[in-house]
């Protein structure tokens, strides 16, 4: 993964293996994410010159989930979400409150 960028407790990580080099990220936070001339995938360019709308614009855009932001060792982005099917809510480390689901 590409090295991450610090900034108010805010991580942003782009996996390499996940970025098919589309370019939304770019085009939703101009000047902050880039497309690496060589290897054709996102980078972040001036990370600490980002505002945090910024940083989550690009991360929305990417349609491969291949930009991470974690805020004081927490992600927050892209949300790990509870499979539909196997696993219930509880198994596994994973607490129905943590899918973003309301209890019924």
């Amino acid at each position: 993964m590409s090295e991450p960028t610090s900034r108010r407790g805010i991580e942003v990580t782009i996996d390499p293996h996940r970025c098919i080099g589309i370019g939304k990220c770019a085009a939703a936070a101009p000047g902050i994410y880039t497309l690496d001339e060589e290897t054709g995938k996102a980078v972040l360019e001036n990370g600490e010159e980002a505002t945090v709308e910024q940083l989550f614009a690009g991360a929305r855009a990417c349609p491969t989930q291949a930009i991470i932001i974690e805020q004081f060792g927490r992600r927050v982005f892209p949300r790990l979400l509870v499979p539909m099917f196997g696993d219930k809510p509880g198994e596994n480390g994973v607490n129905a409150g943590d899918s973003g689901e309301s209890a019924s």
